[in-house]
């Protein structure tokens, strides 16, 4: 497989994650925002889905992903993720959010699930939702401060993946701690944007991280 982008520490493949993860050796841990079948908007993906059609694909993707994972679930299909019987569980608290439409709008913090891995310390994350220049017309992305200290709080120093990159926020956060990672994203114009913010230079982080106390 041709790398979308490679820059010999973040690569992006630019395809299904299906078809792209079993030919994938190197990778360790997934840190992952996949599409919540709410609705939303990604271009070359079915966000609604019927019940059975999710699970289904569900279970194709996950079944080929490596031990390690920690996986935002979403507010509609966390039930989903949950039955899969996670082995640790965190929370992202975003005070005073502002709300994107929906039964879930107003909600002010989300689950966080993990499987054969832990957060260090507290496993509350404290970002709040914001307006990001760099991550184009993508739907819902992760503020970066809250990646950043996922990442941090793992000390985890093997190769990250994310199969469904989106805008490339954990690809940055990664490159942004001196991590490896690959990702992946079927949305060409989703690969371009993450291609982007990859290209910038690498910036201190440091005033960006989530303070958790």
């Amino acid at each position: 497989m041709k790398p979308y982008y490679d820059d010999g520490q973040i690569s992006i493949y630019h395809g299904d994650c299906r078809d792209v993860m079993p030919n994938l050796e190197s990778v360790e841990i997934v840190l992952t925002d996949p599409p919540y079948n709410a609705g939303k908007d990604y271009g070359g993906h079915n966000d609604s889905m019927d019940d059975d059609k999710f699970r289904q694909w569900l279970s194709e993707w996950w079944d080929i992903l490596p031990s390690r994972r920690i996986v935002f679930p979403g507010l509609v299909k966390w039930k989903d993720y949950a039955a899969l019987t996670p082995s640790t569980l965190g929370f992202w608290y975003k005070p005073g959010n502002p709300g994107g439409g929906g039964g879930y709008q107003w909600e002010e913090g989300e689950p966080l699930m993990a499987w054969g891995c832990s957060f260090g310390g507290s496993n509350v994350f404290r970002a709040t939702v914001s307006k990001q220049k760099d991550v184009g017309d993508h739907p819902c992305p992760k503020p970066l401060p809250l990646i950043h200290e996922i990442i941090k709080r793992c000390r985890f120093d093997g190769v990250w993946l994310d199969p469904f990159v989106g805008s490339g926020t954990t690809l940055r956060a990664a490159k942004d701690l001196g991590c490896k990672a690959i990702g992946i994203e079927i949305n060409e114009r989703y690969c371009e944007i993450a291609a982007n913010r990859l290209m910038q230079t690498v910036l201190p982080f440091a005033k960006d991280v989530v303070n958790a106390s």
